[in-house]
């Protein structure tokens, strides 16, 4: 049995929870015309057509002349077109090419379908109009009828880099040139290109070695002693501030990242553990309610309702409220988890603060360059800093005494290129740290780094804390897979098969892929109620150690000056439009099955 209770007064006549149901359903997409997102440059291969080009990029080659009118009196090699990449895929009404059929595998992605078959994710939209953020395994796609390559155990894949070539593979990759050539025919005909999709042989490298976990039972189909978990959720879902009368106004709202959408997205998260549990057999009560973001509706919350009933609290989401909660629940020692705040979270003996300390995620970061380091004979490192991250650069440049410490320009905040190309070197690995959240410096020293990689250089740019920076739109992720970016972090959004049975099930329910704090929501609420059905309480259920969900690990232990810790964390590095994670333990995993 899934219960969900509010105790609020009825606002407007109706229960808070009917209120939330419809804020969670009530935003509507509306269908429109394509227009143009952004340009890609495509620069002309030897012997190839406007058409060679049209169908790799799936538009025709009157919206290519469109954008290049030059090119309607012919085109050669090296010439550079602009292609228009639209925000909805068009449909093609002339005639394609022969097409092949697809079925999707568990663990592939979008990203690595496409490049099977050489040609872009928006190409594959296109082809495949239906298709949606997800993919369902045993799904057919429609895909151009080309040698598809074919994954197995002994082989793995690269993408070329721009300025790489076979000298700098060799280094890399550890394949000579005519090993290259044997494996990848097309490279006598066209040569080494930048994009390229080469097969290589699988060299399995340890880059850092770790203890063995031992396994752990899957919590999911363990014995549940506790066959009833009662949860309370407090969340400023501000609902008195919505007026539902004016659709338009809800929507506006609603289309803003704020508390209340981010307070809805986690409760959305919640529900969908909650019947996930259900199906696994174990009852979940989840009340809910609304702090209004306000310290005194959090006191009169306190003073009105008996906590006591519920086996464990999540939330308030801000320091201020959730600090005030578990002070006041600590005497009846009923568990108090924050689910979101990253900082300014007192320590009290009851509460569990979900997200990893700095001093954590530093920890993870710094035993990577370790291993990095002890694997590499005398690497050339770059150390950039700004002001407020000067720990951290004098904490590296004692690990590396001949590092080269770069101080931006303290006015506009960037580094000259012809420093930095002046201390990057051919004969060496070259690593750059980059400590600081800065927009402007983060985004020119990627942008300057990922233009100085040469034939013969390659840069890993590695960070202790990659901040929200790299998400502005800003922040090219083309340049950080080129750049091997690499950083600590409390998430990893995984694409596996799991994880896209999860989208589907979830946009099934909701109408939307999920987002991260709605996979969060989920997280949070599995390895609690999990925890607690299996060992009565969340404080013994600390003991079954190590857990993984979705995108979220959790590991606890007491902090100094009361609750708990979580010391769970990954090493993500970007590799094309690809995460991965480096280095990954072997843990329990407490994933959603397909159900």
């Amino acid at each position: 049995m899934t219960l969900v209770q509010n105790l609020l007064q009825p606002l407007n006549g109706s229960r808070l929870i009917v209120k939330i149901a419809f804020l969670l359903f009530c935003v509507v997409g509306y269908s429109q015309q394509p227009e143009v997102s952004h340009f890609v440059v495509h620069k002309v291969k030897k012997k190839e057509s406007l058409s060679d080009i049209a169908t790799r990029y799936a538009i025709t080659t009157a919206i290519l002349i469109e954008y290049n009118p030059d090119a309607k009196n012919g085109i050669k090699k090296r010439d550079k077109l602009q292609i228009p990449r639209f925000k909805q895929p068009i449909i093609l009404s002339k005639a394609q090419p022969v097409y092949a059929k697809h079925t999707v595998q568990p663990k592939e992605t979008l990203w690595r379908i496409a490049n099977n078959y050489l040609i872009s994710i928006d190409s594959l939209r296109a082809l495949n109009p239906s298709l949606g953020d997800t993919l369902s395994i045993g799904a057919i796609l429609k895909v151009p009828l080309v040698l598809k390559k074919t994954d197995t155990a002994a082989y793995t894949y690269y993408t070329v880099l721009p300025k790489e070539g076979f000298y700098t593979l060799e280094k890399k990759l550890g394949l000579t040139r005519a090993a290259l050539e044997a494996l990848n025919p097309s490279l006598l005909l066209s040569g080494l290109q930048a994009g390229m999709i080469l097969k290589i042989s699988k060299i399995e490298k340890d880059i850092m070695p770790l203890p063995k976990l031992a396994e752990k039972p899957s919590f999911w189909d363990s014995t549940f002693v506790t066959p009833v978990v009662r949860i309370a959720l407090m969340a400023p879902f501000r609902m008195a501030r919505i007026e539902l009368d004016s659709i338009n106004q809800t929507q506006k709202t609603l289309s803003e990242r704020n508390l209340t959408t981010l307070s809805l997205d986690f409760y959305a998260g919640m529900l969908h553990a909650a019947d996930s549990l259900n199906k696994a057999g174990l009852s979940v009560e989840l009340t809910v309610f609304d702090t209004e973001n306000q310290l005194y509706v959090v006191e009169g919350l306190l003073n009105q309702e008996d906590f006591t009933r519920f086996d464990a609290v999540i939330g308030p989401f801000t320091p201020i409220n959730v600090n005030r909660v578990a002070r006041g629940l600590s005497f009846f020692n009923i568990p108090v988890i924050s689910p979101l705040a990253t900082s300014n979270v007192a320590a009290q003996k009851t509460l569990f603060n979900t997200i990893p300390s700095e001093k954590v995620l530093n920890e993870k970061i710094e035993l990577y360059i370790d291993s990095l380091n002890a694997k590499t004979e005398n690497p050339c490192v770059l150390i950039i800093a700004d002001e407020k991250n000067q720990q951290h650069a004098l904490k590296l440049k004692e690990k590396f005494p001949l590092a080269e410490l770069i101080q931006p320009d303290e006015r506009f905040g960037y580094v000259k290129p012809d420093v930095v190309d002046s201390l990057l070197t051919a004969s060496r690995p070259n690593w750059v740290f980059l400590e600081s959240k800065d927009l402007n410096l983060v985004t020119s020293m990627t942008s300057m780094l990922n233009a100085q990689e040469k034939e013969d250089r390659q840069v890993q740019l590695i960070t202790h804390y990659r901040s929200a920076t790299y998400d502005d739109a800003n922040v090219s992720q083309a340049h950080l897979g080129n750049l091997q970016f690499t950083y600590p972090s409390y998430f990893h959004e995984k694409r596996d098969s799991v994880r896209i049975g999860f989208d589907s099930e979830y946009k099934k329910r909701f109408g939307k892929i999920p987002s991260r704090t709605a996979v969060k929501g989920f997280d949070v609420m599995v390895y609690v109620a999990l925890r607690i059905a299996a060992k009565r309480s969340l404080f013994d259920g600390v003991s079954l150690g190590l857990g993984q969900q979705l995108q979220h690990r959790f590991e606890y232990e007491n902090i100094s000056g009361g609750g708990y810790g979580n010391t769970a964390a990954y090493i993500v590095q970007h590799q094309g439009f690809e995460t991965i994670e480096i280095t990954a333990p072997k843990v329990q995993s407490d994933s959603l099955r397909v159900r």
